[in-house]
């Protein structure tokens, strides 16, 4: 069954109003009709089995016929927090980490950071097509960009989460060689195109960022990222 995104479903729905725009697809791109039987997601760990009761030119309302809480998976402990790129690269990036299922993307204002803009809506529908296509119960939290030095006073305690960054220092380590405790959240952080600066990798190291190596080649950003957390379920989770 085809999915649908419903941010306003909770566990004592019995009938939900689909956005305009999920009306849209499920009257124009899927030719769903009353009657027919969908999936929806809040986003939060819930999923529905529901009834297509009317479909009005301007919005859809569905019947609850079962509910379900899914637990959140282990990549759920993964956090990226990504220096911002072209518009397009970060659409990209966006899409496939929702599809990977990390838990949130932060973006970051680095010293080389070429964009400052972060449209905010529209990643957050691409983050929410992944995530149906994808047919998942969570949406990654998309979070407001922060500077770099903000972002590392704003962490959790290292405790709580395992602090990593992409940087191509003598010193850095490929998964296989990091040890994070079982249960552990992972916070990766990945640099602009020209990568962080030395005071940012001085203050991360400061913090309590453990150098990262990906691989033997130098990949782009979003590239980086998306392997990184790869490699982050292949090996940590």
């Amino acid at each position: 069954m085809e999915f649908f995104y419903c941010a306003d479903l909770s566990d004592v729905s019995e009938i939900v109003q689909l956005s305009g725009e999920e009306s849209h697809h499920l009257r124009r791109v899927f030719r769903k009709r009353s009657g027919d039987l969908i999936t929806l997601s809040n986003g939060k760990g819930i999923l529905a089995q529901a009834v297509v009761e009317n479909a009005p030119l301007q919005q859809v309302f569905c019947r609850i016929r079962s509910l379900q809480k899914v637990p959140p998976p282990p990549e759920r402990r993964v956090h990226l927090a990504l220096s911002l790129i072209r518009p397009n690269r970060m659409d990209w990036a966006v899409e496939k980490l929702a599809e990977l299922g990390v838990g949130s993307i932060q973006p970051l204002l680095c010293r080389f950071s070429s964009i400052k803009t972060f449209k905010v809506e529209h990643l957050r529908k691409i983050a929410v097509s992944a995530m149906k296509q994808s047919e998942q119960a969570y949406l990654p939290e998309l979070l407001s960009p922060l500077s770099f030095e903000k972002f590392l006073q704003q962490l959790p305690p290292p405790e709580t989460r395992h602090r990593l960054i992409a940087d191509r220092v003598e010193e850095a380590v490929s998964f296989k060689k990091i040890a994070a405790k079982p249960g552990q959240e992972i916070v990766i952080a990945i640099g602009p195109e020209g990568g962080f600066s030395e005071e940012e990798a001085a203050r991360a190291k400061g913090s309590g960022f453990q150098p990262l190596k990906l691989g033997d080649q130098i990949l782009r950003a979003e590239t980086a990222a998306v392997v990184a957390v790869a490699q982050a379920k292949l090996h940590l989770l």
